[in-house]
């Protein structure tokens, strides 16, 4: 078999799990440094310190590794332990929303460039479109399922929507303030949209 046509394997053992976590924090870095397209599996090799036969024993491709470090910096674990821990009844209404904010702020462990790279390539591969849809759906869903809980409290009716509108200004602003050199820094911006949210959720 060539290397990329070989088939790959899931590492068991502590050696093997190790390098392909090597592999792929090398080739974030690469992502975010030079893009996508200027970067390629021999370089991600060296840059992890392997040969590059190891990266294909776990990766078909430069491609395969990419999908897997935007699929894994999922949020959708700790949004929906947020959602189901929070008590509305025992802070305000902005506090709630704040918390959460700054939770998911905290939660976003992908670099500010790497995930410029993967906004330009939603729009021309469809399988990082399809990472992101499947992303924003499940967090949506557990976003809807925790204001419905709560419905009592809510002076808004479409929470398929709502919750649609408040992940997309979630998004955007979070990224906005993890901005190398942020316009304003993320506190100012994160207080900014708990107050807006909060407004136009609650009663």
């Amino acid at each position: 078999m060539t290397q990329g046509t070989q088939k790959t394997r899931k590492p068991t053992q502590q050696r093997g799990i190790r390098t392909k976590d090597k592999i792929l924090e090398a080739a974030e870095r690469l992502f975010s440094n030079k893009g996508f397209h200027k970067t390629n599996t021999k370089e991600i090799a060296a840059e992890a310190g392997v040969a590059t036969g190891s990266v294909y024993a776990y990766f078909k491709d430069k491609k395969s590794i990419f999908l897997e470090i935007y699929g894994a910096a999922s949020h959708t674990t700790f949004l929906k332990r947020a959602c189901r821990d929070v008590d509305f009844s025992k802070q305000s209404n902005r506090e709630i929303i704040r918390g959460l904010l700054q939770s998911l702020a905290k939660e976003h462990t992908l670099s500010p460039d790497f995930r410029r790279e993967v906004s330009a390539m939603r729009y021309t591969d469809k399988d990082v479109e399809a990472i992101h849809r499947r992303l924003h759906e499940t967090m949506r869903s557990e976003l809807v399922d925790a204001l419905d809980r709560h419905r009592k409290k809510l002076r808004i009716t479409d929470l398929d929507a709502a919750a649609f509108v408040i992940l997309c200004a979630c998004e955007e602003v979070i990224h906005a303030g993890m901005s190398s050199t942020p316009a304003i820094e993320q506190d100012r911006l994160i207080d900014t949209l708990a107050d807006m949210i909060a407004r136009y959720v609650f009663t």
